[in-house]
């Protein structure tokens, strides 16, 4: 794991001798085959060092002399030998440490080596009393050191590289959330960050670092409080026979009254109650006449529109302003973003960072090409075709694709271009692009050329 956290190394007792041992001897007529018969460290508990199928894992007494170093006898099973470093001895600290043992005539073996000293977190400040309010902005740092190899084990012995901050119930001691350190939050020094979840309630917890199978106190009293609503901004690829979605946000209450408007430029707008199913989480069901194509949705709280909050990070709500897309299958292309590049505009990222991408336009000027940002799957391709149909007349008109691609987000979101040509009036259109044999199913407005 590359720790965001300082580790603090102590080197010492480099010329501390380990004690003679002498070997354990394989029982003849054992069916068992052991690919490693004795791991043993000098000032380490036998019962404290396990072997696992490819683990070996080594917890450390309180006062272990010597520190951040290890120097194990090791014994392999028949057949088996070892030139493994670990044999002369390795410091530990933020290692990655293994046995590999050799063999003539069987498979060679390889076993992850975890050393977990006794004391295995350092929380750097005294525990103190904290409080937040539940909300997208709801972080918290805390310090603390963590000690041992690289990675440590739980329980099961899994393979452990992060740590994380466990939430208890002060009333009842039960589990309620374990969060990791939250990658869109800058770290800063020797702090890590960590953000609540729309899944906490409201409530008193205590919070504890854990790092495998160890744990330290973090806070005692850690005041979780219920804030305003927030809905995020949601994304749903859905096929035409699915009606359920579910939506995130923070603070939502059973006894709210939530609702959301379904709509695009080719039907009424459908609104709909969404249904409270546990803290974070709304759902609802869209209504028949909801088909294939694109959708916007709109959030409402009481009766007034509620706009979803925005991300740190995600380019999402760049790449379109559609947020339901009904398809025929699960990799049928969809128009995402109909455009032209004078449209190319900028943002500014959480990081102080100035991206651009392009506004979605319905005002096309005919004097330079339209340009189309499509979702789709499998390989790339440059047989593209934009077909444009009249909204009154219904007539069809396709447009070539020029060979020229717009590209953002280094190139994450394309933009093939379509010149307009002289034989298409001036007028309303409805939007499709085929892509290799493959037509998306219509975009969700109308564009005006002009």
């Amino acid at each position: 794991m590359n720790r965001t956290l300082a580790l603090i190394v102590c080197l010492a007792c480099l010329c501390w001798q380990c004690k003679e041992k002498k070997e354990p001897v394989p029982q003849p007529g054992s069916e068992k085959v052991i690919d490693v018969l004795d791991f043993s460290i000098p000032g380490a508990d036998q019962k404290n060092i396990r072997i696992g199928k490819d683990v070996i894992v080594v917890n450390l007494p309180e006062n272990y002399a010597p520190g951040d170093y290890i120097k194990p006898v090791i014994v392999p099973g028949t057949g088996y030998s070892t030139q493994s470093p670990i044999l002369n001895g390795v410091s530990y600290e933020d290692q990655e440490i293994t046995l590999d043992l050799e063999s003539k005539t069987r498979q060679s073996r390889k076993f992850n080596v975890i050393v977990i000293p006794f004391k295995a977190i350092n929380v750097r400040e005294p525990a103190k009393n904290l409080a937040l309010t539940i909300g997208p902005d709801a972080h918290f740092a805390a310090s603390f050191d963590l000690k041992g190899t690289k990675a440590t084990v739980n329980e099961g012995e899994k393979l452990i590289y992060e740590p994380l901050i466990r939430f208890k119930s002060k009333a009842t001691g039960e589990i309620v959330e374990e969060l990791y350190i939250d990658p869109r939050e800058t770290q800063r020094g020797d702090s890590a960050t960590f953000t609540l979840p729309g899944t906490i309630l409201p409530g008193e917890y205590t919070a504890e670092v854990v790092w495998g199978q160890k744990t330290e106190i973090l806070t005692s009293q850690f005041v979780v409080k219920s804030g305003p609503v927030f809905f995020k901004r949601g994304s749903w690829h859905m096929l035409e026979a699915d009606r359920y979605f579910e939506i995130n946000g923070f603070n939502f209450s059973p006894t709210g009254k939530y609702e959301a408007i379904i709509e695009n430029d080719f039907m009424p707008a459908e609104r709909i109650n969404l249904k409270y199913e546990k803290a974070g989480t709304l759902s609802g069901n869209l209504p028949p006449s909801v088909g294939l194509g694109n959708y916007k949705i709109t959030y409402l709280e009481n009766g007034k529109k509620k706009e979803p909050y925005l991300e740190k990070q995600g380019i999402d709500r760049y790449s379109g302003d559609d947020h339901f897309y009904i398809q025929k299958t699960r990799t049928q292309p969809i128009a995402r973003i109909v455009t032209q590049p004078s449209r190319i505009t900028s943002f500014k990222t959480y990081m102080g960072l100035s991206l651009n991408y392009y506004a979605s336009a319905t005002e096309i000027n005919r004097q330079e090409p339209i340009i189309v940002y499509t979702e789709s799957w499998g390989p790339a391709t440059d047989k593209f075709e934009l077909i444009l149909i009249d909204h009154k007349s219904r007539k069809e008109y396709k447009l070539a694709y020029s060979g020229t691609v717009y590209s953002v987000f280094d190139g994450f979101l394309s933009f093939p271009a379509f010149p307009v040509t002289k034989s298409v009036p001036n007028g309303q259109y409805e939007v499709y692009i085929l892509r290799n044999s493959e037509k998306t199913e219509r975009y969700s407005q109308i564009i005006t050329l002009k």
